[in-house]
């Protein structure tokens, strides 16, 4: 497969993150509005089979890519302060991070992040009267915005068999919709900028025996075991179009995107899983849990996870 890198400019805050399995969600949307049920019903079995039409990372700050947990963290000489690693780095030195080589130095200031939350309070409307009521409706809503002063938009990537024309019609159909909750009054609104670009280089690492993954996943019994991981745990919800009694999908523990293994050469463009049997109601449905995998070389000596 064949990694491809799209420019996605955000019009505002967004109120859901831009996890790689929220993203799927709502191109399955897209998929479904056209070619139709029995071209959804064809396309998800593809994913079902283990041959994805394409696997997807999740969405980051123009410039900044998760950080490899297998990155190895130096010391800071006469100092007390503790080592941290970034929850993300610039992409030049991710570059040299998945080859093996270079460390990630602590400094006393906290890294930058270039994603930045706020909340943002929101009136509950009463069913009945259609009105907000009396006091007390008020309710927060977290949402997320870019740094300005470190990324002006958002990346997002792509693995595809073939061309990535499928892909590029489905993301424009969505731009025109936006992602998440809240989209309605403009959150999750977003453009495609430009055309996609090609990015050899995440798809061959020189000695590569592990990866990183740019997703949230669940891995499948085959995968690798041995790896540098951190656990996310989520709550998905269905779509309000599914035909379901309740929203809820369950709890799902996955792995951050950052999360690495070792790996037999040659390394996969993906590995993880779809998960199935969410409810007896809507027995169609699956979850996106595919690692996006990024070759990596592991270091001679890599640091625990912390």
């Amino acid at each position: 497969m064949k990694t491809y890198r799209y420019t996605l400019k955000p019009l505002g805050p967004w109120a859901t993150p831009w996890d790689a399995d929220t993203i799927f969600a709502a191109l399955c949307w897209q998929v479904l509005a056209s070619p139709g049920a029995a071209g959804l019903a064809d396309f998800l079995a593809a994913y079902r089979e283990g041959k994805p039409p394409f696997v997807i990372s999740s969405a980051f700050p123009e410039g900044w890519l998760p950080c490899p947990l297998s990155a190895s963290v130096t010391e800071l000489a006469d100092s007390n302060v503790k080592r941290k690693r970034p929850v993300l780095v610039p992409e030049d030195q991710f570059r040299t991070l998945i080859t093996g080589h270079g460390e990630i130095v602590p400094t006393i200031k906290p890294f930058p992040e270039p994603v930045r939350s706020g909340t943002r309070l929101h009136a509950a409307i009463d069913r009945v009267s259609g009105t907000t009521g009396g006091e007390g409706n008020l309710f927060q809503v977290d949402e997320w915005f870019l740094d300005k002063s470190l990324a002006q938009n958002m990346s997002l990537f792509v693995k595809v068999e073939t061309g990535p024309e499928q892909f590029s019609n489905l993301l424009n159909r969505l731009s025109q919709e936006g992602l998440g909750k809240k989209r309605s009054t403009g959150r999750g609104a977003f453009q495609v900028i430009g055309e996609p670009v090609a990015c050899e280089w995440m798809d061959a690492t020189e000695g590569a025996n592990g990866f990183v993954s740019l997703s949230p996943f669940i891995p499948a019994p085959d995968n690798p075991r041995d790896g540098r991981w951190s656990l996310i745990v989520k709550y998905p919800k269905f779509s309000p179009q599914a035909d379901v009694s309740h929203p809820f999908k369950g709890r799902m523990v996955m792995f951050r995107p950052g999360s690495t293994f070792h790996g037999d050469n040659p390394i996969q463009a993906f590995y993880g899983q779809m998960i199935q049997g969410l409810t007896a109601e809507f027995s169609q449905a699956v979850h996106y849990a595919l690692a996006f995998a990024v070759p990596i070389r592991w270091p001679e000596s890599p640091q625990s996870a912390f």
